[in-house]
């Protein structure tokens, strides 16, 4: 039973790493693929209509309305 214990906390301890450093791969690819311009305002004001949401500039978004944003663009690409 040690045995089996120490083997699965040795293979989640080399895991782990590349889990980690495979997220981080994907977040920075998606801040590379989705840039800001002129071309994403009337998206933008879509987004906000389609969401109920009231109208505000990009630049006021919170991170995660951000993040909501593009994911909801991706999927009308």
């Amino acid at each position: 039973m040690k045995k089996i214990l120490g083997v699965a906390v040795l293979g989640f301890g080399l895991l782990a790493p590349t889990a980690v450093t495979l997220t981080a791969a994907q977040e920075h690819r998606d801040e590379v693929r989705h840039e800001w311009n002129d071309g994403e305002r009337d998206y933008w004001a879509r987004y906000l209509k389609e969401h109920h949401r009231k109208d505000h500039d990009w630049e006021h978004a919170s991170k995660k309305e951000r993040n909501d944003y593009w994911k909801w663009r991706d999927s009308h690409r």
